[in-house]
C-alpha cells in the first residue's frame, strides 16, 4: 500500500566529462560545453590500434580525497565511481547522516557493465596461465554487488539497498519512499568504460571514427552520416530522493517533485540501444499521463534519452509530433548526451538531474545540436535558453536501457 508521501529531489552528485560535482555538470551544460574529445591512445595489450574515436572520459579523481578513512589498496575504479558519486550527492543534498534514522536511509545502485576491470584481469589470467594461477581474491571482485558493499561500508548505510543491472534506480527509490519504507534514498548509476569495451564496439561499427580517408573530421561530420553509432562516455550520477515532509523538516533545498514513472519494453529493441519504436513511445507516454493524471497539455519539457540527431528525430521527435499534433502544443525538448556521451547507467540519472535543474532554474538546457537536425525548430535549442515554467507544468524525462526498457519519469516544479 503506497502512502501519500510526495517524493522530491534534494540533490545530486556527478562525475562526468564536464567535471566533478553537480555544480560543475550544470555549469558546463549552461555554458554549452561538451566533454566529448578525440581518443587516439590505446593501452590494451594485443588489441591496441591507431583508431581515433570520439569519446567522453570522466574527469580524473582521487577516491581518497572524497572518502575518509580509506587505506590502500583501494577498491577498483568501478567501486570508486560509485563511492565518490554517492559522497558528492550526500554533500550536495546537505545530508547529515548522523541525524538520520539509519534503517530509513536507502541505497539503490545500477550498472550496465558491472566490475569489468576485475573480470578482464581474472579471465586474462585464466586463459593465459590456467585455473591454478587464478587468484580467488580477484574473483571476489568480479561480482556485481561488490560496489554496493563498498559504498554501504564507506558511509555506514544500513537501510534498504540493492544493485541493479541496466535499470533505473530512481524508480526503486521512488517506490521505497511512497511505500513508507524509507525517508531518503540515494539512487545512482555508474559504469567504468574500459578500453576493451570501446574497442569491441569499434569492431562492431558502433563508435564514430574521428578520421576518414586519413584526415581528421569533426564530431558533427562523424555523426551526420551514421545511424548505428554511439559516442560513449564514462560517468557516475547520483540523485537524492526524499519524502517532501522529511525534506522540509530538515530545511532541504527541493529541486523538483518526482510525481510518478512508467516502465515498458520497446518492441523494436533487438541489440542497438537506440533501436526503438516511436509508436511504442507514444503509447508509453499516454499510459504514464493516464496513470499519473497528467494533462498532456501541461507537459512543458521533454528530456530525451536518444543519442545522436538521427536517433532523436526518428524516435522522440516523431513520438512528440504524434502526441502533440500542433507546433503550438509541442513542449520544449532537451538532451544532455552531446555534453556527456552515452554513459549507460549514469545517463538516466544525468537526465533526471537535468530535468529537475531546468525546472528549478527556469532554463532549458541546450542540446548542442541545431534544432533543424532534431526536427524541432523553435522547440529545441543548441544553446541553453531561459524559460519560465509555471507551477502547473510538468517535465517528462526519458531513459533508454540496455535490455530494451524505456522509462519515463514525470517531474513538476517544487513549491518548497
Amino acid at each position: 500500500m503506497r502512502t501519500t508521501s510526495q517524493v522530491v529531489i534534494t540533490g545530486g552528485g556527478v562525475i562526468s566529462g564536464l567535471g566533478i560535482g553537480l555544480d560543475a555538470f550544470w555549469q558546463g551544460v549552461l555554458a554549452n560545453e561538451s566533454g566529448v574529445v578525440v581518443k587516439n591512445d590505446w593501452n590494451v595489450p594485443d588489441l591496441a590500434t591507431d583508431e581515433a574515436i570520439f569519446y567522453s572520459p570522466s574527469a580524473p579523481f582521487e577516491v581518497g580525497s572524497f572518502v575518509d578513512n580509506l587505506k590502500p589498496p583501494y577498491p577498483l575504479k568501478y567501486s570508486q565511481l560509485a563511492m565518490v558519486g554517492c559522497q558528492l550527492a550526500i554533500q550536495n543534498a546537505q545530508l547529515d547522516l548522523t541525524t538520520l534514522v539509519p534503517e530509513r536511509l536507502g541505497l539503490i545502485l545500477d550498472t550496465s557493465l558491472s566490475a569489468n576491470q576485475a573480470t578482464e584481469t581474472f579471465l586474462t589470467k585464466l586463459f593465459q596461465d590456467g585455473p591454478a594461477k587464478v587468484s580467488p581474491f580477484v574473483f571476489t571482485k568480479t561480482t556485481t554487488n561488490c560496489a554496493l558493499g563498498d559504498v554501504a561500508r564507506a558511509f555506514k548505510l544500513r537501510g534498504p539497498s540493492s544493485i541493479l543491472l541496466g535499470e533505473n534506480s530512481a524508480c526503486y527509490g521512488y517506490d521505497l519512499i511512497r511505500e513508507g519504507k524509507a525517508d531518503v534514498v540515494i539512487c545512482g548509476g555508474f559504469d567504468e568504460m574500459r578500453e576493451a569495451y570501446l574497442l569491441a564496439n569499434c569492431r562492431r561499427g558502433y563508435v564514430p571514427s574521428a578520421q576518414i580517408d586519413g584526415r581528421s573530421r569533426s564530431l558533427a561530420e562523424a555523426v551526420a552520416d551514421d545511424d548505428g553509432v554511439i559516442v560513449f562516455g564514462e560517468a557516475a550520477a547520483f540523485v537524492v530522493l526524499e519524502s517532501a515532509e522529511h525534506a522540509r523538516q530538515r530545511g532541504a533545498t527541493i529541486l523538483a517533485e518526482l510525481v510518478d514513472y512508467h516502465i515498458s519494453r520497446d518492441t523494436a529493441y533487438q541489440d542497438f540501444i537506440y533501436e526503438r519504436s516511436a509508436s511504442d513511445l507514444v503509447e508509453h507516454v499516454q499510459d504514464l499521463c493516464e496513470q499519473a493524471h497528467i494533462d498532456p497539455a501541461a507537459v512543458a519539457l521533454v528530456v530525451g534519452g536518444g543519442g545522436l540527431p538521427k536517433h532523436i528525430r526518428s524516435y522522440e521527435t516523431s513520438a512528440m509530433k504524434t502526441l502533440w499534433p500542433t507546433e503550438e502544443a509541442l513542449p520544449r525538448y532537451t538532451n544532455v548526451k552531446a555534453h556527456t556521451g552515452e554513459t549507460l547507467s549514469a545517463s538516466p540519472m544525468l537526465s533526471l538531474l537535468t530535468g529537475a535543474l531546468c525546472l528549478f532554474h527556469n532554463k532549458v538546457a541546450g542540446t548542442l545540436y541545431e534544432p533543424e537536425q532534431l526536427g524541432l525548430a523553435g522547440l529545441a535549442s543548441a544553446h541553453t535558453a531561459d524559460h519560465q515554467f509555471a507551477s502547473t507544468d510538468y517535465a517528462l524525462v526519458n531513459s533508454l536501457h540496455v535490455g530494451g526498457n524505456t522509462v519515463t519519469m514525470a517531474l513538476r516544479p517544487s513549491t518548497n
